[in-house]
């Protein structure tokens, strides 16, 4: 059940950061609206590389050197799922200029993925922690 609980939760995220990226690309080449198969194309993709983030993200416990390995790792494999995803599309032309851009993408798709687990995470403990302080005071947090 946790497996699927975190799938939903990182579908979501991922999805969201696939639909900004998209959104500010569509601004900067200009378009006029949204080709309706793209929507199914933004799930598929989020779909899958959920997939990835679930399977290949690393777990509590790595020790640092460890951790950023399996970082790389896990980017890596969500370029090579968007690279192939966005050939597929149509969204990249397979080549130098196409591949960089969709590995940028991915960053920032990357990057705002982690901003939103990030802060929902921090609310989550600041609720944590609150409810622990109204249930045993101010003993709560080494103090």
């Amino acid at each position: 059940m946790r497996v699927l609980k975190d799938f939903v939760k990182w579908f979501l995220y991922i999805t969201m950061g696939i639909l900004i990226v998209c959104a500010v690309n569509f601004q900067i080449a200009d378009a006029e609206s949204i080709p309706k198969e793209t929507l199914w194309q933004i799930l598929l993709s989020g779909f899958l590389t959920t997939g990835i983030t679930v399977s290949l993200y690393p777990r509590n416990g790595s020790n640092k050197s460890t951790f950023w390995v399996e970082i790389l790792a896990h980017y890596l494999a969500l370029c090579i799922i968007m690279i192939l995803c966005g050939y597929w599309f149509g969204w990249l032309d397979f080549d130098l200029g196409g591949i960089s851009m969709m590995v940028v993408s991915v960053a920032a798709v990357y990057g705002i993925t982690f901003l939103i687990y990030y802060l929902i995470d921090l609310k989550q403990a600041d609720e944590i922690n609150q409810k622990l302080k109204e249930k045993y005071g101010e003993r709560v947090g080494g103090k």
